[in-house]
């Protein structure tokens, strides 16, 4: 008998769309930002001031996320999405009137930080861990995938918007394209639990799972003073603090190596493709082993990009490269999500995932430091050291984490 359509796919597939739209725009494309503002005679930035709104915006989400994931957990995840396009939509209207810089730093930490926080993998990934039991970690990968497919589709189409239109009038169309898309389709589709709409949940797949469905609510205190909190928080700060300094600084780099705003484009395109699969391959693969192997691997394939930067390649190996940091950086919210939902349960996912942001916010200053070891060495190559050595510790803090929590 062929079994029914389970409504959880449709919700997946909601939160793809919200994800690609303000993420591909907002971080993705933040490096061609870069390009466009530091070209701009009337702002006046240099290239560390320029990574300053990008800065704080991580820096902000991170300090309120735990109030976002408790909000997660108990209200409203449609109305708390709604609100997050909107701010986002507003906050790229206003960027395209700003008179100076420090409007747009104002922006950024403000409506941008609502929205990416309120319309982000933190929302998708706590539908996927409240929709789904049995393919909890594939679901949480794939509902991730979002905010590369948008770095896929919105890098080069940011392009050719400010490359025909200029940066101002490009953040105009995106700002209405946020609110006038994401929110009816969010509003029709989106609801916290298969319990909302009356249907049966997704089954778990054995005994074990079904036994850590984790109905409880972990009380901040009791998240705080679990081994497993810390030990994740120390494994995945030095690697999210490197790819995410590296991301930020591939059209500077790639700058350097004399390869045009273009060329840039499809890196990032390649960058997000293969994270699609990563965020795939790592979901996937979270619901059948050991995560601190899986974990080991994007970990290794991060190390092996930093290397390959510090060779100084040619286009063709940097294709190559932008690549594996995809895969790479396509581990970091599946495997996050895994461990969380697998040691705490769903009903506090939002709540746990939330209280790690201010925790790994530290990472937000990662493209600011990158920026003033270019300035002050006129190159990349100290930055990429220290990233090979942060590395190493979180390789270390992984190994303290038990195979089954």
């Amino acid at each position: 008998m062929k079994l029914p359509w389970y409504h959880g796919w449709n919700i997946v597939a909601v939160s793809l769309v919200f994800q690609a739209l303000l993420f591909g725009s907002i971080f993705f494309s933040y490096t061609l930002w870069v390009g466009e503002w530091l070209d701009d005679p009337g702002l006046g930035v240099t290239l560390t001031m320029v990574m300053v709104p990008i800065t704080i915006l991580n820096l902000a989400q991170s300090l309120v996320a735990p109030f976002a994931g408790y909000a997660m957990d108990r209200y409203s995840i449609c109305a708390l999405i709604c609100t997050g396009a909107t701010c986002a939509g507003v906050g790229f209207l206003l960027i395209s009137q700003v008179s100076a810089f420090w409007q747009i730093i104002l922006v950024y930490g403000s409506l941008m930080m609502a929205g990416v926080l309120l319309a982000g993998p933190l929302a998708a990934q706590t539908l996927a861990a409240k929709w789904f039991n049995r393919n909890r970690g594939l679901a949480i990968g794939l509902s991730t995938t979002g905010t590369s497919i948008g770095g896929v589709v919105m890098a080069p189409l940011i392009t050719v918007l400010y490359e025909t239109n200029g940066w101002r009038d490009a953040h105009w169309m995106l700002g209405l394209a946020f609110i006038l898309v994401i929110v009816p389709l969010v509003w029709l589709m989106i609801r916290n639990s298969p319990q909302d709409l009356g249907i049966p949940g997704e089954p778990a797949a054995d005994v074990e799972v079904a036994g850590q469905e984790g109905s409880r609510f972990w009380t901040v205190a009791e998240i705080l003073k679990d081994r497993v909190f810390w030990i994740i928080i120390l494994s995945f700060l030095p690697l999210v603090t490197v790819f995410g300094s590296v991301q930020q600084h591939l059209r500077p780099y790639a700058s350097d190596l004399g390869i045009g705003s273009m060329e840039t484009a499809f890196l990032i395109s390649v960058f997000a493709s293969v994270m699609i699969g990563g965020k795939i391959f790592f979901g996937m693969m979270a619901d059948r082993f050991d995560h601190r192997l899986l974990f080991l691997v994007a970990l290794g394939a991060c190390a092996a990009v930093v290397g390959g930067l510090l060779l100084s390649p040619g286009y063709p190996a940097l294709v190559v490269l932008a690549g594996v940091l995809g895969f790479s950086v396509g581990g970091f919210l599946p495997l996050l999500g895994a461990m969380v939902a697998r040691h705490f349960g769903a009903a506090s996912f939002g709540s746990v995932l939330g209280l790690v942001g201010p925790f790994l916010a530290i990472n937000a200053f990662g493209p600011m430091a990158y920026g003033y070891l270019y300035e002050v060495n006129g190159n990349y190559v100290l930055a990429f050291w220290i990233s090979l050595a942060l590395l190493i510790p979180g390789a270390l803090a992984i190994g303290l984490l038990r195979q089954r929590m």
